[in-house]
């Protein structure tokens, strides 16, 4: 039994290699494709803060941060949130400020649940967000 050996080849050939350039291509295109669809991080909610002459930019170290939309809901986290919610937060971590950013369109009964909340479970410690004047 014989093998047949096309002519030009010898019968044994050098090391068989591998073409990677394909690879390559592709894992470029990889690449480009979640570079392009990446989502980049922009603010989930869109409020409109009120504006204060006073505004000033103060961070505390543990602080609650809930969002009131136009409509009335509360979000807290970049999620709907409920009072309960909110209220377990507040609960859970002693000596925190609660942060209200609160759209300048949300109604006045919106706000004073949160009020409420902070006098309860937090001692009264709560800041309302602003944006200063320009």
């Amino acid at each position: 039994m014989s093998i047949f050996i096309p002519p030009g080849l010898s019968p044994i050939d050098d090391d068989p290699q591998i073409d990677l350039t394909p690879l390559i291509d592709c894992l470029f295109m990889l690449i480009i494709f979640f570079v392009v669809t990446m989502s980049f991080s922009k603010p989930v909610l869109e409020i409109i803060l009120p504006e204060s002459e006073t505004a000033e930019v103060k961070r505390a170290d543990r602080q609650v941060s809930v969002n009131v939309r136009a409509d009335g809901s509360y979000w807290m986290n970049n999620r709907p949130a409920t009072l309960t919610e909110i209220e377990g937060a507040l609960i859970a971590s002693p000596n925190t400020i609660l942060n209200i950013h609160m759209d300048g369109k949300a109604s006045f009964d919106s706000f004073v649940p949160l009020v409420d909340l902070a006098k309860e479970k937090n001692e009264g410690r709560f800041v309302i967000s602003t944006q200063a004047k320009q």
